[in-house]
Order: structure tokens, then C-alpha cells, then sequence
């Protein structure tokens, strides 16, 4: 007997998922994206603005995270570790599988309704430079 091609395509994209997910979190582990003359890449719209973008800080934040220190990761970019609670749920969702949580808070979470306002948002209050929107800011 063989197995369905949805289980064929989970397996795959678990192992995807997994191996760039290892072999992100090797480099990480390596290479501190806070060193100078880092080989990993600043913000290019920072370079060149001097405004931060919702992505700002992602790769300092996984770097912690990498490390065990969340705090440092959600003072890099608090979306960061938001984002890894999320994803799994939305793959698995992609999949097909039925998960307990409300299909309204999974169709929110599907939405460029739900999420162009939240990075919009993000991203000019994080821009702010009075407290508490300039704890948003990377660091």
C-alpha cells in the first residue's frame, strides 16, 4: 500500500524546512551578525534611509535566540519570535491538516488584511524616537 502524496509533501517540506532551519542556526551559532566586518548583511533600506524596516534586527534577533537569550531577541525585533510561535501553525494549515485553533484566527492570519496594517504599523512606530515606540528600534 502506499502513502498519500500529502504525506509525501509533508515529509518534504518538513525536511526542507529543517534543513534550513539547521543550517541557518549553524551559521548563527558561527557568526555574530553584531561583529564588525560580519559577513552577514545589514539592512540595505537602513543603509541607505536611515529608517528601520519591520525586518530590521531579524538576523541579531535569530542570533540570540540561537543562543537562548530571548530577551535580546525581542529587543532586536519583537516580530521575530512572534513569527516562529506562528509559522509552524501556518505551514501545517498550508498542508491541509485541521489544527484546534479558531478558522477565524487562521484566516486572520492568512490575510494581507491582518498583516499589512500590523507591518505598516510596525514599521513607522518603531521609527518614533520617543519612548515607548523607540523600544521598537533594533538593540
Amino acid at each position: 500500500m502506499q502513502a498519500p502524496a500529502r504525506h509525501y509533501a509533508l515529509a518534504a517540506t518538513v525536511a526542507a524546512g529543517g534543513a534550513v532551519a539547521a543550517a541557518g542556526a549553524w551559521v548563527l551559532q558561527r557568526v555574530d551578525p553584531n561583529a564588525t566586518g560580519s559577513p552577514l548583511p545589514g539592512c540595505m533600506f537602513y543603509h541607505f534611509t536611515g529608517l528601520y524596516c519591520p525586518g530590521c534586527g531579524m538576523t541579531r534577533a535569530a542570533h540570540a535566540l540561537v543562543h537562548g537569550d530571548l530577551a535580546q531577541a525581542v529587543a532586536m525585533n519583537p516580530l521575530l519570535p512572534v513569527l516562529l510561535l506562528i509559522l509552524p501553525l501556518l505551514v501545517l494549515h498550508s498542508l491541509g491538516y485541521r489544527l484546534p485553533v479558531p478558522q477565524r484566527a487562521i484566516a486572520a492570519l492568512t490575510s494581507a488584511k491582518f498583516w499589512l496594517p500590523l507591518l505598516g504599523g510596525f514599521w513607522v512606530l518603531r521609527n518614533l524616537p520617543w519612548p515607548p515606540f523607540s523600544w521598537l528600534a533594533p538593540g
